[in-house]
């Protein structure tokens, strides 16, 4: 990998990342450009006729019913033009798909009631709502969880 610095005098400040696929380095260090420079990375999504721009940090989970993508919050529903795995190239490295309609913001997850048998049900922080993680994916977001999480 090549680092370069080009100064200009005119225009506003860019950072350019160019790479052969999105890969999980090249998501890690558009983040850590993302806080550096000081912003909170948002995305766009609508609720009727209004557009939001809200925290990628505060999203708990995305699901898609009847072909329309929703985004979950806390307290709210928003939704999305967005497919699952198009959310799924663009967002950090902690949110992951949970099965074959819902990609869960990992970082988020306050509890995890496991079901050998079936879907396990996934509890977040500060709110009531629940998704829900195949048996499939289980075992990636248990490693993923424990990959991104500060151990103690």
């Amino acid at each position: 990998m090549k680092v370069r610095i080009e100064i200009s005098e005119d225009g506003d400040e860019e950072v350019v990342i160019r790479a052969r696929s999105l890969s999980d380095e090249v998501r890690r260090i558009s983040e850590a450009v993302t806080a550096a420079a000081g912003g909170e990375a948002t995305l766009s999504l609508t609720d009727g006729e209004s557009e939001y721009f809200i925290p990628v940090a505060s999203l708990l989970f995305f699901e898609t019913d009847g072909g329309h993508t929703t985004a979950h919050t806390a307290d709210r529903m928003y939704y999305t033009a967005r497919k699952l795995y198009e959310l799924e190239a663009i967002l950090p490295r902690t949110f992951a798909r949970v099965s074959k309609s819902c990609v869960v913001n990992t970082a988020l997850i306050s509890s995890i009631k496991r079901n050998p048998v079936g879907a396990s049900e996934t509890l977040f922080v500060g709110s009531y709502k629940k998704a829900y993680i195949s048996r499939s994916y289980y075992k990636a977001v248990r490693e993923l969880i424990e990959e991104t999480r500060i151990k103690r």
